[in-house]
């Protein structure tokens, strides 16, 4: 992992980089705990990104294969939203890399929040580009839907 945080933005060198980032980004008593990559079932780490933070949702499109998978929950929660496509504030690329951060309530009873953390895969501008409240004591099982 490398990180340059010199500039205006924290640039990173590879995907694993979403994790400094998103560990540096999180405020204090959301703090995050566990992270997973995306990676498409044909292997691609690259995707298109629409988010909608006020109905808490994020899908990803494989570059490669055009494939859509939501993130997390956010199938149930999509009909209602109006996603914006994530567009990197450097170079104007779509395409990027994601890593979703969790803040787990200290008993490990659920997640309290998840970030929707980025790498563009142009010029490696690190990210956040949704994030929401979770807060559920049954939501563990989001580890697994990113």
């Amino acid at each position: 992992m490398s990180i340059d945080t010199s500039g205006t933005w924290w640039v990173g060198s590879e995907p694993s980089d979403i994790a400094g980032f998103l560990v540096a980004y999180a405020p204090k008593g959301y703090e995050v705990h566990e992270l997973r990559f995306a990676q498409c079932n044909c292997g691609s780490l690259a995707f298109l990104l629409d988010a909608d933070d006020n109905e808490s949702v994020a899908r990803r499109t494989c570059t490669s294969c055009a494939s859509e998978h939501f993130i997390c929950d956010s199938g149930e929660y999509w009909n209602d939203a109006e996603p914006e496509r994530l567009k990197c504030i450097e170079c104007g690329s779509e395409s990027t890399n994601v890593g979703v951060g969790f803040s787990i309530y200290p008993d490990r009873g659920g997640i309290r929040w998840l970030y929707v953390g980025t790498r563009c895969t142009a010029c490696g501008v690190l990210g956040c580009f949704a994030g929401w409240k979770v807060g559920t004591s049954d939501s563990m099982n989001l580890l697994e839907s990113v």
